[in-house]
């Protein structure tokens, strides 16, 4: 046999029901593994949460099966409250199964392998008292089983807890739930830190609708009841209390959930052989050992059942599988019943009957073991003894008479020894004294009354819940079978019998249906107990069916009290209580995989209430608006309710958490409620709403009126300095999660009543100081940063790929971090807190600017200093000394500013001041549109003021206008840049071209002769230039700096055209070779299109081609020239550079003539000028030329050469001019 099939073909062997198909229908379902038992439980319904243990061992779980002290069978013992009884009646049943399947299980073990392979005859072991743990030594060694060694086992082992088999042998199973209590505290207890609001307790009670009660008293809600999750109760409460009992008058016998099953079957098999639905009849069946009667086959079994032949057949044997009846019971009572018709009184059948029927009809062999021949006799005895005994009103003298015959019945040993007269004797004794009860008159005058239909009520009503339990499927929990309309139709017919009325049926069926889903949670059993329950206002009883109806009286407990209700009222009471247990604390039992489970039971609670009357007022947190309907008080205390628990539960639970996360309870609180209020919107409001339209504000209100308390009490006596920010940016943040969601429902509507309970919480009076002051601390701070940022700025560059200074990225970081924190504050800002941030950003980026500022020097120091002024003429003695030039000496100040002045120091700083411009634009644009969403926001705490001051007028916001005048503040910041860009731009090919490239350039081009030094030489040097910069500087800013290049390029080429020194003297003949240089270094820079563009190099070249043209003028006509020139002088001569010069001013003509190879020019300027000669110095090239006064000699003299009249007047002005000029 394979392990899996073990458990089965032990039902087939020992039960006396129903094998394959009940063992699916345990509460404890065992399957044997190759690995050991494991215990498999039912799923249950997340509504109503039961208690959940680790799957234990077999010995632990026969363990767990077995019953306790508490429920003891003696019935004299005192009966226990209402409640109590409620509560044990679904516990006893509970366990009831727990230990039927523990028996089986141990009746198998024994029965197969006992001791050396015989079996043990178990039918005087009471296999509740046996140890489990020695029944399975004993099969596992062969031993032989001794009963009284099996019960000192048992009650030696309950002295300890139940342990499993983990090889540290420390743990143990507890009847407690450790996790819902959490870890052990490890430290002391703590202060209290937040004070829940003040408890406000409701002077009125309910007469019967509601009878919870909150786990935390809380405003508004406590009303001095239960909490409703079992889980969070002990088992004390939960014995105390179960909702899920109709209060019927508890049994007075020990019939256990099994004898009720069996003995609503029995009925069934009755009604439908009194009805004439069925026939029976049997066949011989061939006789097979004993021993081989749990080997037959199903086939077999099939074909030995009796042989019905209507249209119930099929039904009835899907009834008898659903209520777990084995095939031999279902034989024996078929049997005994077939003739129930002759022992009908007056025409009626009653319970007391049928099991007078069986008792006379069944014998002692007729049963498969002597343990269920037992067992099915004290069943019957308890039967009669409940329904003659104990439900009906008997004297005295009758009552000891059959108390004395039930006792006979009851005493199984002496039943079967006696003789058949004897019992005989005991039946019809019985029998005549349900005679006798039965023709009372009838109280009710119902047609086919009988007088166990009132005064048997309690027990005739669970044999029918039974009945219509077998809809459900066993192997498919939580499901109706597909002939469940068929079953209902074939258990009506027990309605005679059992007095059951179609109102009865509607209201037990719904109990029923709704207890299942209690189990299991199937939302579509839950639908199913809507329809049933709106079945029950379509009814229009007689006032004799109401009556009758009014006496089914059950018991519920209400505000303390015990109360009497009809059976009608207290199961929809019930079901009434269960729903609303649950929506009342809607946001902590459910979620998103069971809203739909939500709106059902929502829809049954609103049903239910609209039965039960209720004249409860009671007082809420915000009371429901006059004159609405009570289907929407009812929701809207359902929405108060679960917010304040919700609320409680987060409260709690953020104070715990806050010392072992080091966060404010506030903070969390204020989180969490967000998180709540987002599923309050998205999944409840929508449905609530369809049934009260002002759900979600009022979700809403509350929500922030219940904060706002907290939020209050904290800001009166708080001087938490430190926390203090953070808990106002998380108040105002769920403050304008609050006001969204109110917008989005309300728009600008106003005059809602919930606006008396809007209290906005005016957070920017305390955070604006706070606010401001941070920005102080904050400007500070990056100042600092800043200056010693740029102190130990090297100028090198970032990376290959981000080409500026390391310094600026870090000043932007940390500015853009100011700016975040600035937003993310999530406290309320206006227009002032923005000024101030926008004044630090500045003044941080003014300091960087000034500094990069001061770090430049002159263009001028690199300008090469103009030599002396001489007139072209050949040394006549060539061992003649000669004049040297004696070097200028720079300032060390100035010579150290250049050595941090490199080329590619310079491109680094370009590429920074290009990245502030940028970076400034998009810190604008993004402090705007953050900007836009603070405004937003505003307008949301504006709105909210709106709504609680019932529609004065918003404050006005300030307009975009006077927004964009404080970003002017950044358009300083942007000019200090491009200044100090220019400055750098202008620097930078001087320094390259006439600075870094004097030597190898300015010096050596066409010294001594134009051949002997053209520009081709240069031009691998003037590459080099422009590769370094195209590779250093932004793409952006490439163009710019190449044509300062340029410019210095043809500013240094003029130099040597016009201040070249006495060694250059130019030829007419040269001026085509140096014509040739120049368009070369022009296509150079043009680069074939991918430099400059032509047009330009063509305009910054255009001075250095006019002044080559005057070198192929003759002298004389470069005198006319000059001569003419000098009558146009203005009167305030100004310092002439190269950029200024014009080809055709004083200036250029005259050092034309100096460097001009020609006589009647060298003539012209020893005469009119006094000009040295050219060979009288030795032009060496040094760094720094000394700088000599222009015309020096030459304005000492006052005479003129051959000049007219006018022009030795313009000549005496041009003397003036210039003594008082300094030029280069």
């Amino acid at each position: 046999m394979e392990n899996r099939d073990l458990f089965t073909e032990c039902s087939l062997l020992t039960a006396p029901r129903a094998p394959l198909h009940g063992c699916h229908r345990f509460r404890l379902t065992v399957s044997v593994h190759a690995c050991g038992l494991v215990r498999r439980t039912k799923p249950l319904s997340p509504f109503l949460p039961l208690f959940f243990w680790k799957p234990p061992s077999l010995p632990q779980l026969l363990s767990l099966c077995t019953p306790h002290s508490q429920l003891s069978r003696s019935s004299a013992s005192p009966k226990p409250s209402t409640a109590a009884a409620a509560a044990m009646d679904s516990a006893a049943s509970l366990l009831e199964a727990y230990r039927r399947d523990r028996r089986r299980l141990l009746g198998f073990l024994l029965s197969a392998a006992g001791g050396h392979g015989r079996a043990v005859d178990l039918s005087r072991v009471d296999l509740d008292a046996v140890s489990a743990d020695y029944a399975l030594d004993c099969v596992a060694s062969g031993a032989q089983f001794d009963a009284s060694e099996a019960t000192r086992r048992y009650f030696h082992d309950r002295r300890y807890p139940i342990m499993t088999n983990s090889p540290s042998r420390n743990s143990y199973f507890l009847l407690s739930r450790p996790e819902a209590s959490g870890s052990p505290p490890k430290k002391v207890a703590p202060d209290i830190g937040l004070v829940p609001p003040a408890e406000e307790k409701s002077s009125r009670t309910r007469k019967h609708s509601d009878s919870s009660r909150v786990a935390i008293d809380i405003p508004g809600a406590s009303n001095g009841m239960k909490d409703v999750s079992l889980a969070d109760m002990s088992p004390q409460q939960v014995k105390e209390m179960d909702i899920l009992s109709l209060g019927l008058p508890r049994l007075s016998t020990e019939l256990s959930d099994d004898d009720l099953r069996e003995t609503a079957y029995e009925v069934l098999l009755a009604s439908l052989f009194v009805s004439g639905k069925m026939n029976f009849s049997e066949e011989k069946r061939e006789k097979k050992p004993k021993f081989l009667k749990g080997l037959r086959s199903k086939t077999e079994r099939s074909n030995a059942a009796p042989q019905m032949e209507n249209y119930y057949t099929h039904h009835l044997d899907l009834v008898r599988v659903q209520m777990e009846i084995s095939e031999s019971m279902d034989i024996l009572a078929k049997r005994a019943l077939r003739h129930i018709g002759s022992k009908m009184v007056q025409g009626q059948l009653d319970v007391p009957c049928i099991s007078l029927q069986l008792l006379s009809s069944v014998g002692k062999f007729d049963f498969p073991t002597e343990r269920l021949r037992v067992q099915w006799q004290r069943r019957q005895a308890n039967v009669l003894e409940e329904l003659l005994l104990f439900s009906a009103s008997l004297e005295y003298s009758m009552s000891e008479t059959l108390r004395i015959v039930l006792s006979k019945l009851k005493n199984t040993e002496d039943w079967v020894v006696s003789v058949p007269d004897g019992r005989i004797e005991v039946l019809t004794i019985i029998e005549r004294y349900n005679t006798r009860l039965s023709a009372a008159p009838n109280k009710f005058g119902l047609e086919g009354e009988t007088y166990h239909w009132a005064r048997s009520y309690h027990f005739n009503s669970r044999l029918y819940e039974k009945l219509l339990c077998s809809v459900f499927d066993i192997l498919e929990d939580g499901q109706l079978v597909e002939e469940a309309d068929e079953i209902l139709e074939t258990v009506k017919l027990t309605w005679p019998i059992l007095g059951i009325t179609q109102k009865l049926h509607d209201v037990l069926y719904a109990w029923v249906l709704f207890h299942k889903f209690a189990q299991t949670g199937e939302i579509l059993l839950l639908k199913q107990t809507y329809l049933q329950i709106q079945k029950l206002q379509l009814h229009n009883d007689v006032r004799e069916t109401e009556m009758y109806i009014n006496s089914f009286v059950c018991s519920v407990e209400s505000c303390g009290s015990n109360g009497a209700l009809n059976l009608v009222d207290s199961a929809i009471l019930k079901i009434n209580m269960c729903c609303r247990r649950q929506l009342e604390r809607y946001h902590l039992y459910f979620s998103q995989g069971n809203y739909s489970i939500f709106e059902s039971m929502l829809n049954l609670l609103l049903l239910s209430a609209a039965i039960l009357t209720d004249d409860e007022e009671e007082a809420m947190l915000i009371e429901t608006p006059l004159g609405s309907t009570p289907e929407s008080t009812l929701v809207h205390k359902l929405v108060v309710r679960s917010i304040q628990i919700a609320y409680k539960h987060v409260l709690i639970s953020a104070h715990g958490q806050s010392k072992a996360e080091s966060t404010h309870p506030l903070i969390l609180l204020a989180s969490e409620l967000k998180l709540l209020v987002e599923k309050e919107c998205a999944a409840f409001s929508p449905i609530l709403q369809k049934y009260y339209p002002e759900a979600g504000k009022v979700a809403l209100v509350v929500f922030h009126l219940l904060y706002g308390q907290q939020l209050e009490l904290f800001l009166e006596r708080t001087d938490d300095s430190e926390n203090l920010k953070k808990i106002l940016g998380a108040s105002n943040n769920f403050e304008l999660c609050i006001a969204q969601k109110l917008y989005s429902m309300c728009g600008k509507a106003v005059g809602s009543s919930l606006s008396n309970f809007l209290k906005p919480y005016m957070i920017n009076r305390f955070s604006s100081p706070i606010i401001l002051q941070w920005l102080h601390a904050q400007h500070e701070n990056v100042l600092e940063w800043t200056k010693r940022t740029i102190e130990i700025e090297d100028w090198v560059p970032l990376s290959a790929h981000r080409k500026l200074a390391t310094s600026m990225v870090e000043v932007f970081r940390i500015v853009e971090e100011t700016i975040d924190r600035f937003f993310n504050s999530r406290l309320p800002l206006d227009i002032v807190h923005l000024r101030s941030l926008l004044i630090g950003i500045t003044s941080s980026l003014q300091v960087y600017l000034l500094h990069m500022e001061n770090q430049q020097v002159s263009r001028a120091t690199l300008l090469p200093t103009a030599p002396v002024l001489t007139r072209y003429a050949e040394s006549i003695n060539p061992f003649a000394k000669r004049k040297l030039i004696e070097p200028a000496v720079r300032e060390e100040k100035v010579a150290n500013k250049l050595n941090n002045l490199t080329v590619p120091k310079l491109c680094v700083k370009l590429n920074t001041l290009q990245y502030i411009r940028d970076q400034l634009d998009t810190i604008e644009e993004g402090i705007k549109q953050s900007w836009v969403d603070v405004q937003s926001a505003v307008g949301l705490l504006d709105y909210l003021s709106y709504m609680a001051s019932d529609g004065v007028t918003l404050k006005d916001s300030p307009s975009d206008e006077s927004i964009d005048e404080l970003f002017t503040i950044f358009d300083d910041v942007r000019s200090s840049a491009v200044n100090t860009t220019d400055t750098i731009l202008n620097f930078i090919g001087t320094r390259a071209v006439l600075w870094d490239m004097r030597d190898s350039l300015l010096f050596s081009l066409y010294r001594t002769s134009v051949e002997s030094a053209r520009m081709e030489i240069f031009i691998p040097t003037i590459e080099q230039v422009l590769d370094q910069v195209c590779d250093l500087i932004v793409d952006v800013l490439r163009d710019g700096v190449v044509l300062r290049v340029f410019q210095a390029c043809m500013e240094g080429f003029i130099w040597v055209l016009l201040d070249g020194g006495p060694s250059r003297a130019f030829l007419e003949t040269d001026v085509d070779l140096m014509k040739a240089d120049l368009a070369m270094l022009k296509d150079l820079f043009i680069a074939e299109g991918q430099g400059l563009l032509s047009d330009v190099v063509e305009k910054e070249a255009k001075l250095a081609e006019q002044i080559l043209d005057l070198y192929v003028l003759k002298a004389d006509t470069v005198i006319d020239l000059l001569m003419k020139a000098s009558e146009h002088m203005p009167h305030h001569l100004e310092p002439t550079t190269a950029r200024r010069r014009h080809a055709h001013d004083v200036h250029t003509l005259l050092r034309v003539l100096c460097h001009k190879k020609d006589n009647s020019a060298s003539t012209f300027l020893k005469i009119q000028y006094h000009l040295p000669r050219s060979s009288d110095y030795d032009d060496v090239p040094v760094k720094d030329a000394p700088k000599v006064p222009l015309f020096s000699d030459m304005l000492n003299r006052g005479s003129s050469f051959n000049w007219s009249e006018t022009g030795q007047q313009s000549y005496r002005i041009m003397k003036k001019k210039l003594q008082a000029a300094s030029w280069q």
